[in-house]
């Protein structure tokens, strides 16, 4: 597992490495519109508190961005102390090395421990094995299947959906360093 993996906040200096991780995405609801770029500084300005429904860190492998993280919280979609997970790493040297699990673990931890979540969610397409690999090592359960969840460019896709309790988490931490 990647050692040298931390989260900050955004600076509005990662905004060039993040706008260009999103225009070079397949996704359907990339906004490369000039409201779009405003959109995601105004998120960048915002990262490291909760704001909007949302925390958003960025993911800093040895020293550089590499990635980034959000819980998401709408107002009016869950509710108080539940948390949705979204995770991407965009730097393509980093994939592969660990620290998407590194940077999940610190995450959980930072929103059970100093965000009073009681739930914390995450889904991921089916087709993305690393990451139902890293939601079940760190003991997240699996809850089921979000059929024609994810809008493509083609047609919807299948999602799985993983959850984990505050139960769940003091006894998953337990042996978080010993899978290291």
């Amino acid at each position: 597992m990647t050692k040298d993996v931390s989260l900050r906040p955004l600076k509005p200096g990662d905004l060039e490495a993040l706008w260009g991780a999103r225009m070079r995405s397949d996704e359907p609801w990339a906004d490369a519109s000039d409201e779009g770029r405003r959109k995601l500084r105004d998120r960048i300005a915002n990262s490291g508190r909760v704001n909007h429904g949302e925390l958003l860190l960025g993911i800093v492998l040895d020293g550089r961005l590499a990635g980034e993280i959000q819980a998401r919280q709408p107002e009016m979609g869950l509710p108080p102390g539940v948390f949705e997970i979204g995770i991407e790493v965009f730097d393509p040297e980093a994939r592969g090395t660990g620290i998407g699990r590194a940077a999940l673990t610190l995450f959980v931890e930072h929103l059970f421990e100093e965000e009073h979540a009681h739930r914390v969610q995450l889904t991921t397409d089916v087709g993305n094995a690393p990451m139902r690999r890293v939601a079940e090592l760190l003991g997240f359960g699996f809850e089921g299947t979000l059929r024609g969840f994810m809008p493509t460019k083609s047609e919807p896709r299948d999602y799985l959906m993983y959850g984990m309790t505050r139960d769940d988490f003091e006894k998953a931490r337990l042996g978080w360093n010993s899978t290291g």
